[in-house]
């Protein structure tokens, strides 16, 4: 069984942001690593925007589309929060909060220098 390094993606509620950060890394993965979302107060749903902002991509593929799960039931190796604040984690402020694509492209574009970062530092 192959064994790998966990990120844990974490928003407010679970159901996009995060979402959206795990299914592009998901996508463009180093070797060895996955990624996971979760939500600080978990919503009882995906957001009604993800599949959208994701169509057309290939991490669209990689969309969780179970229910949010709270932080607390998720392990990981490594825990970045989405505009939002974790004690110990990696904090990502988006200067676009709204859903849509200028948000789309903000997390893709911290998801691959965080690909970047972790393929070259072992």
């Amino acid at each position: 069984m192959e064994v790998h390094k966990t990120i844990v993606f974490v928003c407010p509620h679970g159901a996009l942001k995060s979402r959206l950060a795990a299914a592009f890394f998901n996508h463009a993965s180093p070797t060895g690593w996955r990624a996971l979302s979760a939500g600080v107060r978990p919503q009882g749903h995906v957001s009604v925007h993800a599949a959208g902002l994701l169509s057309g991509s290939a991490a669209a593929a990689f969309l969780e589309t179970h229910p949010p799960q709270p932080l607390i039931s998720v392990l990981g190796d490594r825990l970045i929060a989405i505009d939002c604040d974790v004690p110990g984690a990696t904090l990502w402020r988006l200067a676009n909060e709204e859903p849509g694509p200028a948000m789309r492209q903000e997390i893709q574009g911290l998801v691959e220098d965080l690909v970047e970062q972790i393929a070259i530092t072992p």
